[in-house]
């Protein structure tokens, strides 16, 4: 069976670049967007991905209206989406964890957090 695909969606090249290389250790197949706008174009028109990285604070569409929008779709439930912040704060944990969200990780990023939080995926 092929490696699991995972989306890193970051406006930051080289926050993006850094996780894709942790992603990569871990045995995952990656593709980086730099925006919510153009993985959200991917997403519908191309197969959907097993697991998506999640910057939360990013122009034009923030990561948390990117997750109501993958939330929205059927099709869509069984993506695991990982939200990275660089501020970690209990309340907006638990507001992701609530629109759908099924980890938040803060940066920077461990590799073992990383590691348990797509081994659901």
């Amino acid at each position: 069976m092929p490696p699991k695909t995972v989306w890193i969606i970051d406006d930051d090249r080289e926050m993006a670049k850094a996780v894709a290389l942790m992603v990569d250790l871990l045995g995952y197949r990656h593709r980086i967007f730099l925006s919510a706008k153009a993985a959200g174009r991917a997403l519908l028109t191309e197969p959907p991905p097993d697991a998506i990285l999640l910057d939360l604070n990013m122009p034009v569409v923030p990561g948390d209206e990117f997750l109501k929008f993958v939330r929205s779709r059927s099709r869509w439930q069984n993506i695991r989406v990982v939200m990275l912040t660089s501020e970690f704060a209990e309340t907006e944990r638990a507001r992701l964890l609530s629109l759908g969200a099924n980890g938040y990780l803060t940066k920077p990023i461990a590799l073992e957090e990383l590691e348990h939080a797509l081994q659901a995926s």
